[in-house]
């Protein structure tokens, strides 16, 4: 039960971090040369973490599911 709420957690911030950082690309296009703003990294750097983490959490426990690992 636990489990899938973690999912359904992570899911959300991940759909939320992707909006975001589409409603900041529109907003604050980014300029040649320039670099970009400090939100715009945290934002990629947030959805980084959302969905990398519980992707390879995902694909381990998927290894041990199938029988990879007795």
């Amino acid at each position: 039960m636990v489990f899938k709420w973690v999912l359904v957690t992570f899911g959300t911030a991940a759909i939320a971090l992707i909006v975001l950082g589409k409603v900041l690309a529109v907003l604050n296009p980014p300029r040649p040369g320039r670099p970009r703003p400090p939100i715009a990294r945290r934002v990629e750097r947030a959805l980084r973490w959302t969905l990398l983490v519980p992707l390879a959490i995902v694909i381990v426990l998927l290894i041990l599911a199938l029988g990879g690992i007795p």
